[in-house]
């Protein structure tokens, strides 16, 4: 009996790797070169999250390209840039957006240097560490999130689960960590996925992970039978 419903366009997104090193997945790397990899997990997440992938694309550490990218993405109304963002002296999104949008270092690991802001036309823009890793627990912190948002939702969290454990790890001081992780919801556990703990460039623990456990910026080690957050993933 409802004859009007409410709807919202599904977002548009424009995702944009930086870095010279990088190759098409596919291809083979040559010496000084790595695939690249974020373009790959970003058009996952951001079908997941319900929006529409309009632009995907590579530029070189020339800040040049980003104006040409960002008038390549003028139909989106999200861009969503990785790599290019610390303090570093080849970061084209820092050098090219200084003035327009923020750059910030947020107390969490992975995924310290971040910027964000909303473009004159209204476009909102992310700046996102390189690492895979750091991409990964970026997008579901922070660019998943405003997606949601967009469309929205009233709920734009992933569920957490409060679970233990099972093995121990220390954490980085001062920082908020977000371990790739595998749990066991029967017996109520989680574990670091890889022994390599949350160190951004380990892109195989992304591979087997399940959740990201959550260890407040306060604690410096965590014992077996500590009570955790834990945000699930599919």
């Amino acid at each position: 009996g409802v004859d009007t419903v409410t709807v919202t366009r599904r977002p548009r997104v424009a995702i944009v790797s930086t870095g010279s090193e990088l190759v098409a997945p596919g291809h083979a790397p040559g010496r000084g070169q790595t695939p690249d990899s974020n373009a790959t997990l970003l058009t996952a997440v951001v079908a997941d999250a319900d929006a529409d992938v309009e632009l995907v694309d590579r530029i070189d550490d020339d800040p040049a390209g980003i104006d040409a990218v960002l008038a390549r993405a003028a139909r989106a109304d999200v861009v969503v840039f990785t790599g290019g963002v610390s303090a570093g002296a080849y970061e084209p999104v820092r050098l090219a957006l200084a003035d327009r949008i923020a750059f910030d270092k947020v107390a969490m690991q992975p995924g310290k240097p971040q910027a964000f802001g909303v473009l004159d036309d209204g476009r909102l823009v992310f700046g996102l560490p390189g690492n895979p890793v750091s991409v990964a627990v970026s997008f579901e912190v922070f660019v998943r999130p405003a997606l949601l948002a967009l469309q929205g939702r009233a709920s734009v969290d992933r569920p957490l689960a409060r679970l233990t454990a099972s093995e121990s790890w220390t954490t980085p001081p001062g920082r908020r960590q977000y371990l790739p992780a595998v749990v066991d919801l029967v017996a109520g556990t989680v574990r670091p996925a890889t022994a390599g703990g949350s160190g951004s460039h380990l892109a195989a623990s992304l591979a087997r992970a399940e959740a990201f456990a959550i260890v407040p910026a306060e604690v410096s080690t965590v014992s077996v039978g500590d009570p955790l957050d834990v945000m699930l993933i599919p």
